[in-house]
């Protein structure tokens, strides 16, 4: 019809506004928070504990958030709430000076900041699947403004980190989020957050130990994001050092704000692709991709660390991200009754993922301070090969489906 059209157009349109200006926010302030730790003094062992701890009340915590939100009327004002204490939490952030203070802060930022982010990206999956038997813009079309912002201002923020101070990333970053609560309170249309109830059936499970024992026994899907999960390049010790070993090889920070700039916006083509990949490829096939081209990048580090083959790689971050993202939530939205998505997609994206991250950052910092940035990528590199016994196991598990499938039609 073609007011649903219509409707379904504006959905995707505001959406796409939303992470626009939201991701646009983060990026004055998020890729150079371990340059500003390690200004005011913070050891390596300290920016590792700063990711491993916040991993660790992400593990406790970010699935309660997203039961809390599958099972809430009003998810609106909770997507409200949350990014307005993600943004105090993480606004204050740079004025601390004492270690235990700041990361008790950053602990809150990380754990309010990526169940929102989640929350949101789930709900956009659903309305850009809803929009797609219309013809409408998928997931990746509308995801990808988020990259267009945070690269824009990425570029802007490393010059004036370099020129002015990280207060005024800090501020411009709490102008942004502001605008970003405004789109969620006062643009957003009601119905985009409907909670598919019309999609529950009976006998699905509605717990929490319920909704987690749905991913337990789908072996496929359990062994394919614990694969995804131990190789994530969003939060791993890669990430959080990198700046520190790019500044450490002689890139000043524009640079390194170029490099993250230059990375969003490979993204914007990424998600594109996506999109196409996930409808004429097998899953596995895209994951093994993911794996095989980040265990490349790693390597290539460790044999050669030079300043502009990292300052290359780091830019390379945006493909394996995109599909990362892509296909995590497209499986699970796959193989989960949707009405549990939100739930799922947290436990694994953040629950899941905030396990490898504790131990990818605790090993990363204990590795800085003792022999430099360079065997980080060697780290990571264990841990690409580890996920790909894990990928081919799934692969395994799946084709043990299909065949007991087929054994029971025929």
């Amino acid at each position: 019809m073609p007011s649903e059209t219509n409707q379904l157009r504006r959905n995707i349109l505001i959406f796409s506004v939303y992470f626009l200006v939201f991701f646009a926010g983060m990026g004055f302030i998020q890729p150079f928070l371990s340059l500003h730790f390690r200004s005011i003094g913070f050891s390596g062992v300290q920016v590792g504990a700063l990711g491993t701890f916040s991993s660790l009340g992400l593990i406790l915590t970010a699935t309660q958030y997203g039961l809390f939100f599958d099972r809430s009327s009003r998810k609106r004002l909770i997507l409200a709430l949350s990014l307005l204490l993600a943004a105090l939490t993480l606004f204050f952030l740079p004025y601390l000076r004492v270690f235990g203070m700041a990361l008790v802060l950053f602990i809150a930022h990380r754990i309010i900041t990526s169940s929102s982010i989640t929350a949101t990206e789930n709900l956009s999956y659903q309305v850009s699947s809803d929009g797609a038997t219309h013809g409408k813009p998928s997931f990746g079309r509308l995801r990808l403004w988020g990259s267009v912002g945070f690269g824009i201002t990425a570029v802007i923020g490393g010059w004036l980190f370099g020129t002015r101070g990280v207060l005024v990333n800090d501020q411009l970053f709490l102008a942004f989020m502001l605008v970003s609560i405004g789109i969620i309170l006062f643009v957003m249309p009601a119905d985009f957050f409907r909670d598919g109830k019309a999609d529950q059936k009976s006998g699905n499970p509605a717990g929490l130990k319920g909704i987690i024992s749905l991913i337990f026994r789908d072996r496929y899907l359990l062994l394919t994001v614990l694969a995804l999960a131990l190789t994530d390049t969003l939060s791993d010790g890669v990430r959080s050092f990198e700046p520190i070993f790019m500044k450490d090889l002689g890139l000043t920070e524009s640079i390194i704000g170029a490099a993250v700039s230059l990375s969003c916006f490979l993204e914007v083509p990424m998600m594109l692709l996506a999109d196409r990949w996930i409808q004429k490829l097998e899953v596995h096939q895209l994951v093994y991709f993911i794996l095989i081209f980040d265990l490349t990048r790693r390597l290539l580090v460790w044999f050669l660390p030079f300043p502009w083959l990292v300052f290359t790689l780091n830019i390379l971050t945006a493909v394996s991200f995109t599909l990362r993202l892509v296909t995590t939530i497209h499986l699970i939205n796959l193989r989960v009754p949707r009405q549990y998505t939100t739930t799922a997609v947290t436990f694994v994206s953040i629950t899941l993922n905030g396990i490898s991250h504790m131990l990818s950052n605790a090993l990363s910092g204990v590795v800085y301070d003792n022999f430099g940035g360079r065997p980080i990528y060697l780290v990571s590199a264990c841990f690409c090969v580890i996920s790909l016994f894990l990928a081919l196991a799934a692969r395994r598990a799946k084709a043990h489906e299909d065949a007991v499938l087929a054994g029971n039609q025929a």
